[in-house]
């Protein structure tokens, strides 16, 4: 019972937004992601451990996290997509962390990281489902 409320509370969240009629703010309400649900996203990320993972290639890694990041991407992504730019951010910085770990060549030039990150982007483009659908962060 708890769940459905919270997820009813969840959608709903305190906005404040101008009246042109009147010229003043009034708190109105908005569908977006709660702040509580975007922190516990990035404890399932941390929790995860994609910098550790003992994946041969970043294909294994895909196919582990793409089971929920689709889950994510249609509860959350629904009425405000942007609102996960923020959790894709941090999903970036791990898998360049798991760059780091897994290639020697990357382990202390953090630039050529995110390079390989953003080549591995451009040749494989459905290669993470949140990169398939325009999520570039």
């Amino acid at each position: 019972m708890t769940n459905m409320i919270s997820l009813a509370v969840t959608c709903l969240l305190a906005k404040r937004q101008a009246s042109f009629r009147r010229h003043d703010f009034y708190l109105g309400y908005d569908c977006a992601m709660s702040i509580q649900s975007r922190s516990r996203m990035f404890e399932n990320i941390r929790k995860t451990g994609i910098p550790r993972m003992r994946c041969d290639s970043i294909v294994g890694t895909a196919h582990h996290l793409n089971p929920k990041l689709r889950g994510w991407i249609r509860y959350f992504g629904k009425y405000r997509g942007y609102n996960l730019s923020k959790v894709f951010y941090v999903l970036r910085i791990k898998l360049v962390r798991w760059a780091r770990y897994r290639y020697k060549r990357y382990r202390h030039n953090l630039i050529k990281a995110y390079k390989w990150l953003n080549r591995v982007r451009e040749q494989f483009p459905n290669l993470f489902y949140h990169w398939s659908l325009g999520y570039s962060n």
